[in-house]
């Protein structure tokens, strides 16, 4: 986990650079070396951005996508079947349910960690915390920002990775790749938008001028060009944009009435903001949404409870329903459809225990059997992958090609073939020595291949 991420507010902006000084140590093998791992490898493309919505502490399946009914249920879960065969509960997710046709869901789904701290982490880097190798090991939303870079436009002023209410302490930067793939972190609870004020313009931009005259004399320095410094120069390059664009005002301001659509809270304006980041089509790739609480170990169902199995699902509803139908009828300044540019993937780090409730009336972590939601970018909607047994303990039935469990690996694979990205690339040049895979067969079960979901597209 990278500790030197920080948490930007409005007039932190422009210290975005300071990502890069937590990767000083990286500087001279920033990656310039790639090699294809398997020439078969075929992207499928067709995504330009990423909606990643973590579910953060681990949804239960059984009260979410992979309903499962028993002693266990409460009554006021009233579940219903919602197309032959598939039920959902209708006191927790009544209108996800009632557009059933807009998502695809996995219910084949496993994990290989079950704590939080390298749950959190996996489902970041699609690979087992190393701790000799935290340094250099950049996130997934790192590299589909990398290999986007040239994709974008001038014009562009919005950052190609953006973290949405993830404690920065979670947050997987940049590793071994430019500091201009790291992530910027962002609190929807913080002051938006980030954009200098009409009346600190002038200043800021004398200050701005100020810093180009003094980069003059740097760059005749060899180790101001090559290191630290320059470093940091692109990020501001990369910041200066946000900060001076106009449009980008009306990107981090949240109207009130689609506030209260979007469920007026916290993953419900992530949500909103997401829309607004897409529809602006100002250069962000990649999307990370947090929604913390779901690490329920009791009383799951006690509406006494600050936080508890009605409320997290009360949000996730209003604001996943509200975000899949405005990428469907909204379009960007290009005229197309944000649904048809977008693969939106929504998952927690594990799954929960099944069956019966614990003796403190919740469940506890439990990694072999979760569950995942998925749209847009050609995903078929309305259909269901895979299937557990009646308590939701084990994968009866994989429902894909490669005919086993689908792991985080798979899903990663599927959000780089979506984005164009090649999944079997490698990074030959690293600070450890050590080659980086973005996708590793290896596994804590031994050597995997792991590959696209290609059963989610029509």
């Amino acid at each position: 986990m990278n500790p030197f991420v920080p948490r930007l507010s409005r007039r932190d902006v422009f210290r975005v650079g300071a990502v890069t000084v937590g990767s000083y140590c990286l500087a001279p093998t920033l990656v310039s070396n790639h090699v294809r791992a398997d020439s078969s490898v075929q992207p499928r493309g067709g995504a330009d951005v990423c909606i990643f919505l973590m579910l953060k502490g681990g949804p239960s399946q059984l009260e979410t996508f992979d309903f499962k009914e028993g002693p266990w249920t409460p009554e006021d879960l009233a579940p219903e079947t919602v197309t032959p065969g598939f039920r959902m509960p209708m006191g927790l997710l009544p209108k996800l349910a009632a557009r059933r046709e807009k998502y695809a869901i996995i219910r084949s789904m496993e994990a290989w960690e079950a704590e939080h701290g390298r749950g959190v982490y996996y489902i970041q880097a699609s690979r087992l915390f190393s701790p000799a190798r935290v340094r250099e090991i950049p996130s997934v939303g790192s590299i589909v920002a990398f290999e986007t870079a040239k994709r974008r436009k001038e014009s562009d002023y919005l950052p190609p990775y953006l973290s949405l209410d993830l404690p920065s302490a979670d947050l997987v930067g940049s590793g071994c790749l430019s500091g201009q793939a790291a992530p910027m972190a962002i609190a929807t609870t913080g002051k938006l938008p980030f954009v200098v004020p009409e009346n600190e313009r002038e200043a800021f931009a004398r200050r701005r001028s100020f810093l180009n005259k003094i980069n003059k004399d740097r760059e005749r320095d060899e180790h101001h060009q090559q290191g630290l410094f320059a470093e940091i120069e692109r990020q501001y390059r990369l910041a200066d944009p946000l900060l001076r664009n106009t449009a980008a005002a009306p990107v981090f301001q949240l109207d009130d009435q689609e506030r209260k659509r979007y469920g007026k809270c916290g993953v419900g304006d992530a949500c909103l903001l997401a829309r607004n980041v897409i529809k602006a089509d100002a250069g962000t790739r990649f999307i990370l949404i947090s929604h913390d609480g779901w690490d329920l170990h009791g009383d799951a169902f006690d509406k006494s409870a600050g936080n508890n199995q009605y409320t997290l699902c009360r949000d996730l509803d209003a604001a996943l329903s509200a975000l899949l139908d405005d990428l469907e009828t909204h379009q960007d300044g290009r005229g197309r459809r944000l649904i048809d540019r977008t693969f939106l993937a929504c998952m927690g780090e594990f799954g929960r225990t099944p069956g019966a409730l614990t003796l403190n009336k919740g469940r506890d972590h439990y990694r072999f059997a979760s569950v995942g939601v998925f749209a847009g970018a050609g995903v078929k909607g309305g259909q269901v992958i895979g299937a557990t047994d009646a308590e939701a303990a084990k994968v009866i039935d994989p429902g894909w090609h490669q005919n086993r469990s689908i792991y985080p690996e798979d899903i990663f694979a599927t959000i780089y073939s979506t984005m164009g990205i090649d999944w079997s690339k490698r990074v030959t040049e690293t600070p450890s020595g050590r080659p980086f895979d973005y996708i590793e067969n290896i596994s804590p079960n031994g050597f995997l291949e792991f590959s696209e979901v290609r059963e989610l597209f029509a």
